[in-house]
């Protein structure tokens, strides 16, 4: 017999309660009879301790009824011989997906994660199927469940530990939600009874969760955290910025972002180049991250290294920082006017490219091949024609405006046109009807916050009508289904050609805010590259050095010399912190490669983020396991105690032995008075 609710027997300890009161006695053993007490003083009989109980079978009775109900309450019923289900023999497969981004170089935590991937390993049954996959901000495949299933099965155990000796912590960045996407898409080709995913890392919080929300999960996937945990130190990192986020002021300072991480212990630190003597302290509590003007580096510095102190940890709190080359940008511009009249067109353009530290706008009325972008608005000599032409064959862009008749001719001549008769707008002003956002021009603008031009006035503009042996692509439209600006396809470039122009006298373009960046989005469109970064993080691709004629040798930090890359081609060996420096036809280019400021935020993420995210959290498989075996067997003796009853009968039997009690006990207490004791 079993019981469902055992807890209850311990009402069976109120038996205790009969036999005191079968010890303690508060009446007379016998009774005298007397002819008078009024002369007497009434005293109440003292509580006597019996030598021995009386009353054994009423006794035994009123225990039994106890208990009857005790076990009654306690649901008993009779088991039957049934083995519960079990998953042994079962396939399961399991991924191992082990972190080894920079914050895991931290003290013991990789030890802790190999001592993780062992258990695995060692409890692992000979249905099991297990692959490892490391990550940072790729996941790579340590070893698949094909090659674990192609090792001998008394050997699986230490190839894969083999292995894993291999591989330590890099010093990349945290794409924790690429990870999990990618390991559960291994799952999508294949069925087994166990899906998993135990993921071991150190959970810190600058991991990037990009693609966990709305992602839909391989059904039966659950991923299982270990996570690992380091010695409580304050840590806190910094990154140089660029001077194109904007921070950068026209007296060349260096900004630079610091974080403190939200388990630091630690507020003050300290800032300052190294080899330099002269730090400067700042002040950043806990999970708060500033920007901070650095100190002035050494006079000539074309490289450094900026330090923070004060933290446990130094693998995040230094930067390095390479000084930024200047670059030169070239605009040729005819028939623009003065750039000292605010009536002009020039005055407009030049205050469209403003020159910055790190990037110098000229603009030249010579014609010169190193042009980057071209804008008239005015007939050209033949020999400015021919050069310009071949200029946009070669990939560049350039801009007319159809002003007047003298822009006309321009454009017959670029187009080989016989003529271009061109007609004044008869309307009092016009507005811009419909836009091509799909083109690169356009794109920026492809949002609604940006895309209305409706406000924009155009009081002159010119109306042509493009004949049908022009191939061009209209980008936008008057109201009066005009073309406003269309593109001609010159070779590997092309010719822009705006039917208006941004003069106050023409239109309301100049003072527009969309002046500025349409204008940028052309100069980048005609190649004009924008100025070069020269801050990068660990796994970012490195550009190739303006020379691109001949072969790039590249040198690392650590002093490795990869393959010679061939000219305009990329870098992507950046997997060290570090100064790179590139040379190519005799000049050398300095890059700062860093790790991202994210991997110094250290404190653990909570798992609810990821529920929040909809990651199946779960049990181990073989926890899991166990658990359904024991809810299953207690859903089978819940059954079968409900379908027997026996607390019914239990229940029955103990009104029977009270109703004896009652009866016992009545007849005991008729029996002791004595004759003649009432009358």
């Amino acid at each position: 017999m079993n019981l469902l609710s055992p807890w209850f027997l311990l009402g069976a300890l109120a038996v205790a309660g009969p036999v005191v009161f079968h010890l303690v006695r508060r009446s007379a053993r016998e009774r005298t009879s007397f002819s008078s007490l009024m002369f007497l003083k009434s005293t109440p009989p003292r509580a006597v301790r019996r030598s021995k109980l009386e009353h054994i079978f009423l006794l035994l009775l009123r225990c039994l009824c106890l208990l009857l109900l005790a076990v009654g309450f306690a649901r008993p019923f009779f088991a039957q011989d049934k083995t519960p289900p079990t998953t042994a023999g079962l396939e399961r497969r399991i991924i191992l997906l082990v972190d080894t981004s920079a914050s895991m170089k931290r003290p013991g935590l990789w030890e802790k994660a190999r001592a993780v991937v062992d258990e695995y390993l060692d409890k692992a049954s000979p249905s099991d199927q297990i692959a490892v996959i490391t990550f940072d901000l790729q996941p790579r495949t340590l070893f698949s469940f094909a090659d674990w299933s192609s090792w001998p099965q008394d050997q699986r155990a230490s190839l894969a530990r083999q292995r894993l000796a291999a591989i330590t912590p890099g010093w990349m960045g945290t794409q924790l939600g690429l990870a999990l996407t990618g390991a559960a898409d291994q799952f999508r080709e294949n069925s087994a009874a166990g899906r998993e995913i135990v993921l071991i890392s150190d959970m810190q919080e600058g991991a990037k969760l990009d693609g966990l929300q709305g992602y839909q999960w391989p059904a039966g996937t659950r991923v299982l955290v270990r996570p690992l945990t380091a010695k409580k130190q304050s840590n806190a990192g910094l990154e140089i910025l660029e001077p194109l986020s904007g921070l950068a002021g026209v007296d060349g300072d260096i900004h630079v972002r610091v974080a403190n991480s939200s388990d630091s212990q630690k507020e003050t630190f300290r800032l300052d180049w190294k080899g330099a003597s002269d730090p400067m302290e700042i002040y950043l509590t806990p999970g708060q991250t500033r920007t901070f003007t650095a100190p002035k580096p050494p006079v000539g510095m074309k490289s450094g290294v900026l330090e923070l102190t004060g933290g446990d940890l130094d693998y995040a709190a230094v930067s390095y920082y390479t000084a930024p080359e200047i670059q030169h940008v070239s605009i040729f511009s005819a028939g623009l006017g003065v750039s000292n009249d605010s009536s002009a067109m020039l005055y407009y353009l030049q205050r469209a490219f403003p020159s910055t530290p790190r990037w110098q706008v000229q603009f030249d009325s010579e014609w010169t091949d190193r042009a980057s972008f071209a804008v008239v608005a005015t007939n050209l000599e033949p020999s400015q024609i021919s050069a310009l032409r071949h200029w946009m064959e070669n990939g560049h862009s350039a801009l007319l405006l159809l002003a007047n008749s003298y822009a006309a001719a321009t454009l017959v001549k670029l187009l080989d046109l016989q003529e271009a008769r061109l007609t004044d707008s008869d309307e009092n002003f016009a507005l811009l009807g419909s836009i091509d956002f799909q083109h690169p021009i356009f794109k920026p603008f492809d949002d609604p916050r940006f895309s209305d031009f409706s406000h924009i006035h155009f009081w002159k503009h010119q109306r042509w009508n493009i004949p049908p042996g022009v191939h061009a692509r209209v980008l936008a439209k008057f109201d009066d289904d005009s073309p406003a600006l269309f593109q001609v396809d010159m070779g590997q470039g092309h010719l822009l050609v705006l039917t208006s122009t941004w003069s106050p006298a023409d239109s309301q373009l100049a003072v527009s805010s969309k002046f500025p960046p349409l204008l940028q989005t052309m100069l980048d469109w005609s190649g004009a590259s924008a100025p070069a970064r020269f801050q990068f993080h660990t796994g970012d691709v490195l550009p190739a050095p303006l020379s691109t004629n001949e072969q790039v040798a590249w040198l690392k930090p650590s002093g490795a010399k990869p393959t010679l890359q061939p000219g305009g081609a990329s870098f992507s060996e950046t997997d060290v912190p570090g100064i790179y420096h590139a040379t190519s036809g005799g000049q050398e280019r300095l890059l700062a490669v860093n790790l991202p400021l994210e991997e110094s935020r250290t404190a653990a993420i909570s798992q609810d983020e990821l529920v929040r995210l909809g990651v199946p959290l779960g049990f181990d498989s073989q926890q899991a396991a166990s658990v359904a075996r024991v809810h299953q067997q207690h859903l089978q003796d819940a059954e079968l105690e409900n379908r027997q009853k026996l607390w019914r009968w239990l229940l029955v039997a103990a009104l029977g032995v009270a109703l004896a009690e009652i009866v016992l006990g009545g007849w005991l207490a008729r029996r002791a008075t004595p004759a003649g004791a009432t009358s």
